[in-house]
């Protein structure tokens, strides 16, 4: 795969999952065709090469919705010291709008025409679970709620552990409803560190739940047990199994309803995030692009399930920890204490005598009794 020039140049043609094979190539040049495919850590072990040499670099791409090529345009958009061209049909007069319009007619779907021809950031591929175009209009303006909105939903917080001095992050999600409050992502916190982290929002917050993944977060959970919150603390195992047809497993489910929180006709509101000190991230941009990352893929008994984290590192993506942290928040269904059940309220129930004290009958049904201080007899 390269040709040798009479005037002792060459030319090689290699894949950007085998870049550790030019240890030594000293090269000149480097052309990144569609770049947005490749993996990105092939340019970070080529760039100090072409710094060496004084060479060049070209990256040529159609979008691949928000990852590291949209992150490329966006610095070289920005860099005087790099060339940006944007490029759409429109620009280019190609293909014409008839033959876009056969493409449509011909089931192509609306998503892909928009990226393929259009360069449209915001669409995502059809393998995609949360198609971008459903997410990115949660970060405007018009999706803001006011306090009315949310402000009697249960409070959640959504906790992805991991301990890393780089690489994957722990996270913590705080949402009310349709209303993220908070993202708040550390890298190379300990578990008894992030525990305390943990309770720190608890006390600030107190949620009326804490769902954690279990997978890592064993020490977590103990020293939150440890520190008298076990009442609201709820482990997660994402491979645990789950008792609705068609879907493989936790994780999957908490992404399904994920997805149906984005698909209602009431949008989510993602907007004005905020963020914790050891980040450097743009918080709404970068839970975007996680969100819209996994693949839907079908298990070998045809479940819907999320496309893992092993996969996602073979084509270069990074694991998606703050999606996850949001998605842990749909691991249960969470009701309010102070908010009565549709029997409550037909039982003729008030709030205003919601913790009276009253003997305790066994033969009867328990949301009677809900919320009251018992007295058994």
């Amino acid at each position: 795969m390269e040709i040798d020039l009479v005037n002792g140049s060459m030319i090689k043609l290699v894949g950007s999952d085998n870049y550790d094979s030019l240890m030594g190539l000293n090269a000149m040049g480097a052309v990144f065709t569609e770049y947005s495919l490749q993996k990105p850590e092939a340019w970070d072990y080529i760039r100090p090469m072409l710094s060496a040499n004084g060479g060049w670099a070209l990256f040529n791409y159609t979008v691949r919705g928000m990852n590291h090529g949209y992150k490329m345009a966006k610095m070289a958009k920005s860099n005087p010291k790099w060339f940006y061209q944007y490029l759409t049909r429109d620009n280019t007069g190609f293909p014409t709008l008839e033959a876009i319009q056969d493409d449509r007619e011909a089931g192509m779907r609306e998503s892909l025409i928009q990226q393929e021809y259009y360069n449209d950031w915001n669409a995502s591929s059809e393998e995609t679970f949360i198609p971008l175009d459903l997410v990115s209009p949660c970060v405007d303006k018009s999706a803001e709620l006011n306090a009315t909105q949310y402000i009697n939903e249960p409070r959640i917080l959504g906790c992805d552990v991991a301990y890393a001095a780089k690489g994957d992050k722990a996270t913590i999600c705080f949402r009310q409803g349709r209303k993220v409050h908070f993202l708040r992502w550390y890298r190379g916190m300990d578990n008894q560190a992030f525990a305390d982290e943990i309770f720190r929002y608890y006390k600030a917050i107190k949620p009326h739940a804490i769902f954690i993944d279990a997978g890592r977060g064993e020490g977590v959970i103990s020293r939150l047990d440890r520190l008298g919150i076990s009442h609201v603390i709820f482990p997660i195992h994402f491979g645990g199994k789950v008792y609705e047809e068609g879907i493989a497993n936790m994780k999957a489910i908490m992404w399904v309803r994920m997805m149906e929180w984005f698909l209602d006709t009431n949008k989510p509101d993602l907007t004005g995030l905020d963020t914790c000190k050891y980040a450097n991230e743009p918080v709404e941009e970068q839970l975007l692009y996680e969100l819209s990352l996994p693949f839907m893929i079908k298990n070998e008994k045809n479940q819907v399930a999320v496309e893992s984290k092993a996969a996602l590192k073979t084509r270069g993506e990074k694991s998606p920890d703050l999606a996850e942290s949001v998605g842990l928040t749909f691991a249960g269904i969470v009701d309010r204490e102070d908010i009565l059940t549709p029997r409550q309220e037909a039982l003729g129930l008030t709030l205003d005598g919601f913790h009276e004290e009253k003997p305790y009958d066994p033969l009867t049904y328990c949301d009677d009794y809900a919320g009251s201080a018992y007295k058994w007899g």
